[in-house]
């Protein structure tokens, strides 16, 4: 049974400069600062006092990753594509079918893309997660 509270609090600790870790849920976020709930209390704390990986952590669990500008491209990139080719298809200059598997291997593609970009640390898993992709 400790365990598992041990690993629930793990789940939702965002770590400070100095080390300690700060246990809570995001209940509200701008872009100095952050509220965290847990259990016990609610805090409003300075954003300042988190590294730049703990904010990024932060904003995703509040569902608002901060996504680099490249890989925003590349999202809105892939999504204006399968949008065009839908509309494509709706105007019959190809098939549905056709717009389908333009889609899929689209989709795919960002998702692959998405994953190298976890691999390499450009975003956190927290920010995939949040993406939804």
């Amino acid at each position: 049974m400790m365990f598992s509270a041990l690993a629930a609090c793990a789940e939702s600790g965002y770590t400070n400069h100095a080390g300690f870790v700060v246990s809570g849920m995001p209940v509200r976020l701008d872009r100095r600062e952050v509220t965290l709930s847990n259990e016990t209390e609610v805090v409003t704390l300075p954003l300042s006092i988190f590294p730049e990986s703990e904010q990024r952590r932060i904003a995703a669990d509040f569902g608002q990753p901060r996504i680099p500008v490249a890989v925003k491209r590349a999202i809105d990139g892939a999504e204006k594509a399968m949008a065009r080719s839908r509309k494509r298809a709706e105007k019959g200059l190809c098939t549905k079918e056709e717009s389908d598997d333009f889609c899929a291997k689209s989709a795919s593609a960002l998702k692959s893309y998405l994953d190298k970009q976890v691999e390499s640390g450009t975003i956190t898993p927290t920010e995939r997660k949040a993406l939804g992709r």
